[in-house]
């Protein structure tokens, strides 16, 4: 028999059409094909036929099924199976066009990935062939229209790949044809539009493809809220500049996250893991709950399904440890960024704002046949945010999380006997078991079953071989505690992981326990040293004699070099509850010092060679462990980059600690890296813990640091409203204490807040008195030295170049930052800045390059972006324009992964700048469009008036006289209101513009 699918569900024999039943019957046969050779769940058939089933469902169903094998019997008697929780239909020597086409398009994509195209493209010609019109066309019921859905993303698919290879084989006429009613049906699908807008541009009709852009611009922003994707855009921008386009390749242009961490090998849990999945195989609830105490098993049947659904769910995976076991669960917004940049999405496209977040991540998915796992939720709150109304969510919990609905819910079960002896075999020895299996149900029995109970017995026994079972199983039958929320009958896992903690030599023990004070998810092996108090070579051992016994958990090496650890949530739950009632209180608070000792003092030590630190005061760390030190000086940025998450821990682990200078030193000596790296999440949340703590009792010299941070974090984001009350808390501050350098810095940064909104004559006071208080220190040094920078940033920001430039040359006179240092970049940079628009270009060029080797030694992509972006403004100035696009190609790529709207907009008016150069006006245009777009949007008004300055220049120059007033008159009317003149403009040398 032959099965369709791909339009009215049909069965043929021999060419001749065999009745399918009725409306009912129809669709079950529907379902158990598009299931062909796997379990179709009852509940999930009976879902699909009813919206709200009968009593009599199951007996209805079974009718049914009953029917379809009478029909059919002449040709296969076996054709459909029933089985405990549903039914199967085998396939064996019949043909399913589903299935024809899924191997067709997959040997299609096989082929164009291998450069075949002529054979690729003949493939999925008759892959999409098969389709007869929409898929089960005579069809209707609840579970139709997510089915169906779920099919036509396939053909959209393998339609997307046969234009992927019309285009390498240059048949843009194909690509025309067949695009148009694909985009027509699918309007929000940017692959689409990317090969429509290619095939145009490959026939010459390049406005037309810049046209295409244009209306996929305006459909996903009035639509969807969202702007196109980086491709996209990319593409626009290579068409728009005249620069040939590659052919998209073969796979999918959004990236394909695989996140799932590595399968495990199950004991027993087939039948559930079947179960599972049928759940989850597209048709059937969205969301599955797996709940049951920890050390059941949870987290790896979920990995173990999640694989093996992995080519249901083409489009990818995310994984999520939500941490929900452990005093703080993870934040589901941060678990966001961390789903969001995996989708592709650029750091500066990240909206702050969380509920605009979790829109823009269901957006992402709301086409995508993606499977995200969330691992060890915590409640009904955290989860809700990561749901994602679409694809398939698998998640796992403690709790029974009642309120989540609609929800499919499993409860794993303790492992049967038979399947927890053999886990028991597989660790301590096949031959050992096998040698005494009354022993060996008893033990597995005293477990609870629990297979992380087991394991640690295996492991014990595989490192004692010498210990008999029954010396263990009587051992196991005398303990009688338990972990609160874990229990099993009356017995649970913490006798089991008392055993393996009794066995340890006394240091072991008492290591074990103090991990439970670290709050990180994983660690390097200096945290062990630091909890001991001991030399490094005797921490490795005691740590090692841990790992052994599986009570800590090797991670392998960190980019660093660093080996990295993990404690199993329940062995820190059992570590944290015998530390309470095993260590005097001081005896811990001395551990809990010591961890923090050492992040700050390789914190420290880090932000001393990045050579931007503060030099605040705080406490004072003893020297760094050397095995987290060597991997400092390896790389500053690197280890930063590798310990971001356990810093950030340290900082709330200071503050719930009641170690407010701690936690703010902490914070201070993060904020250079965070800020440089673009996290805005990570750096205001330590900024704030940190200065709740100085508040309410820490050192208000610390205060008055972390509010010159957080001002900085919030100038970084655009954030200008927010900026005068930070500087006037801060001032207020510094005025208490009496501290004239603090009082420098408030005073520095209340003029920086006015001026970015545009309160000029109040900057300049700001500034101005900065500078006379820093004069007047006996040895001013740094603090005029970066006083003067701002105060030269700011006469250059509003058109005073040849002030700019003096009192720069008068800050580099006074203060010289140590050389490879990020400020020694950023001075050079203001300094070329202002030369640039003195009219210097070659000493602008002399001082910008040495910015920029200093910014690329240190590993600085922000700051390379901006100083590659002022270097191209200096080469667009002295004629050198392909030197200038390649630099802000360079720019421009930085900031498509990093949120600077400011510097993003900065480069794309210095692309405008270029194409008028090259008199390529609607180019120029459309950069600088797009430029003050940005800047109206983050309320940067000097900024604005550029840019309808250059817009004016530019319409002019392409004759539209009535264009060019209207910019006139808008640019104009923004500087009269602040009060500034043309030199503010910063126009390029040689643009003059109309009196």
């Amino acid at each position: 028999m032959r099965f369709g699918l791909l339009g009215p569900v049909e069965v043929r024999e021999e060419g001749r059409l065999l009745p399918a039943g009725g409306g009912r019957a129809r669709l079950v046969l529907a379902c158990l094909l598009v299931d062909a050779d796997r379990l179709s769940p009852t509940d999930l058939l009976i879902a699909a036929l009813w919206q709200a089933p009968p009593s009599s469902a199951k007996a209805q169903l079974h009718n049914l099924v009953s029917g379809l094998r009478r029909r059919y019997r002449p040709v296969d008697p076996a054709l459909i199976e029933t089985r405990p929780t549903g039914y199967t239909l085998r396939l064996g020597p019949h043909r399913l066009d589903l299935a024809d086409f899924r191997a067709l398009a997959e040997r299609g994509r096989a082929a164009a990935e291998a450069g075949d195209h002529t054979a690729a493209l003949a493939l999925l010609d008759r892959a999409l062939a098969l389709w007869r019109g929409p898929a089960l066309a005579d069809l209707d019921g609840p579970g139709v229209a997510a089915l169906r859905e779920t099919l036509h993303r396939e053909r959209l698919a393998a339609a997307e790949v046969k234009l992927d290879v019309a285009l390498a084989l240059g048949d843009h006429d194909t690509v025309l044809r067949e695009v148009e009613p694909l985009v027509a049906a699918h309007p929000y699908a940017e692959r689409l539009y990317r090969h429509q807008m290619l095939a145009l541009a490959g026939a010459g009709r390049r406005a037309e493809a810049l046209a295409v852009y244009r209306r996929a611009y305006r459909r996903l922003v009035d639509d969807v809220g969202m702007e196109p994707g980086p491709l996209l855009r990319a593409t626009q921008r290579r068409i728009l500049h005249g620069r040939p386009v590659a052919p998209p390749a073969a796979p999918p242009a959004r990236p394909v996250p695989r996140q799932l961490p590595p399968a495990v090998e199950l004991a027993g849990r087939g039948p559930l893991l079947e179960e599972i999945a049928g759940r989850l195989d597209g048709t059937g609830a969205p969301v599955v709950l797996l709940v049951g105490p920890g050390g059941v098993g949870k987290s790896g049947l979920a990995v173990a399904v999640a694989h093996r659904l992995r080519t249901v769910y083409p489009d990818g995976q995310l994984y999520a440890d939500l941490r929900g076991s452990h005093g703080t669960p993870a934040d589901p917004h941060r678990i966001l960024e961390r789903f969001l940049r995996a989708l592709g999405v650029p750091a500066a496209d990240l909206p702050a704002d969380p509920e605009e977040r979790v829109t823009l991540y269901r957006s992402h998915l709301a086409a995508a046949r993606m499977l995200v796992v969330l691992d060890d939720a915590a409640d009904e709150a955290q989860l809700r945010p990561l749901l994602t109304g679409s694809g398939g969510v698998l998640v796992t919990s403690r709790r029974q999380l009642a309120a989540l609905l609609p929800v499919a819910r499993f409860v794993v079960p303790a492992l049967p006997a038979a399947d927890a002896v053999r886990l028991l075999a597989t660790g301590a020895g096949e031959a050992r078991v096998a040698a005494d299996p009354a022993a060996a149900r008893e033990i597995v029995r005293l477990c609870g079953g629990l297979p992380l109970a087991v394991c640690i017995v295996a492991a014990r026994l595989a490192v004692r071989p010498g210990t008999p079972l029954d010396e263990l199983r009587r051992r196991l039958a005398a303990q009688r505690g338990r972990l609160d929320e874990l229990t099993v009958g009356d017995l649970d896992v913490r006798a089991s992981i008392a055993l393996s903690h009794d066995a340890l030599p006394a240091d072991a023990r008492r290591l074990l326990l103090r991990l439970s004070l670290v709050t990180a998810a994983d660690w390097p092996r200096w945290v062990a040293q630091a909890l001991l108090d001991a030399p490094a070579p005797h921490a490795r051992t005691v740590l090692d004699q841990l790992a052994e016994v599986h009570l800590v958990e090797p991670l392998g090496r960190d980019a660093t070099g660093q080996d990295r650890f993990r404690l199993h949530e329940l062995v820190a739950e059992y570590a944290r509850e015998r530390h309470r009632t095993d260590e005097p209180p001081a005896e811990r608070d001395g551990a809990v010092h010591r961890l923090l000792d050492g992040w700050l003092a390789l914190a420290g030590a880090a932000d001393e060679l990045l050579g931007d630190a503060t030099g605040a005061p705080g406490p004072r760390p003893a020297s760094p462990p050397e095995d987290g030190a060597r991997a400092v000086r390896a790389g500053a940025l690197d280890w930063f980059e590798t310990e971001r998450a356990g810093l950030v821990a340290a900082v709330d682990q200071a503050t719930a600690a009641h170690l407010p200078d701690v936690a703010a030193a902490l914070a201070l000596r993060m904020s250079t890296f965070l800020g440089n790296r673009g996290y805005a999440d990570d750096w205001e949340h330590t900024l704030r813990t940190a200065i709740r703590g100085a508040r309410a009792g820490g050192s208000h010299r610390l205060l008055a640091r972390l509010l010159d941070a957080l001002f900085k974090a919030h100038l970084q984001r655009d954030e200008h409203p927010r900026l005068p009350a930070v500087a006037a808390e801060q001032l207020a501050v510094a005025t208490a204490l009496g501290d004239v350098e603090l009082q420098v810095l408030a005073l520095r940064n209340a003029g920086l807040g006015a001026l970015r909104l545009g309160r000029f004559d109040e900057a300049f006071d700001r500034l101005e008195r900065a500078v006379a208080t820093a004069r007047g220190r006996a040895a001013p040094g740094p603090l005029l030295g970066e006083t003067l920078d701002t105060l030269g940033f700011a006469r250059w920001d509003t058109g005073d170049a040849a002030t700019a430039v003096s009192l720069l040359e008068e800050a580099l006179a006074v203060d010289t930052p140590p050389p490879g240092s990020l400020r020694a970049a950023l001075r050079r940079y203001h300094y070329g800045l202002a030369l640039t628009a003195a009219g210097r270009l070659d000493d602008a060029g002399h001082a910008l390059t040495a910015a920029l080797r200093t910014s690329l030694a240190v590993g600085d992509d922000l700051g390379t972006a901006y100083v590659e972006q002022a270097l191209a403004d200096v080469a667009t100035g002295q004629g050198r324009l392909a030197e200038a696009a390649q630099r802000l190609e360079r720019s421009l790529a930085v900031h498509r992964t990093v949120d600077r709207p400011d510097g993003h907009a900065e480069t794309l008016r210095a692309l405008g700048d270029l194409a008028a150069a090259e008199g390529r006006w609607s180019d120029a245009t459309a950069a600088l469009h797009q430029a003050v777009g940005i800047w109206q949007r983050i309320g940067a008004t000097v900024q604005t008036a550029r840019g309808l300055a250059r817009l004016e220049r530019v319409a002019a120059a392409a004759g539209d006289e009535a264009a060019a007033a209207a910019y006139r008159g808008r640019w104009r009317s923004v500087l009269g209101g602040l009060g500034l003149d043309e030199s503010a403009l910063h126009l390029p040398a040689g643009l003059t513009l109309r009196p």
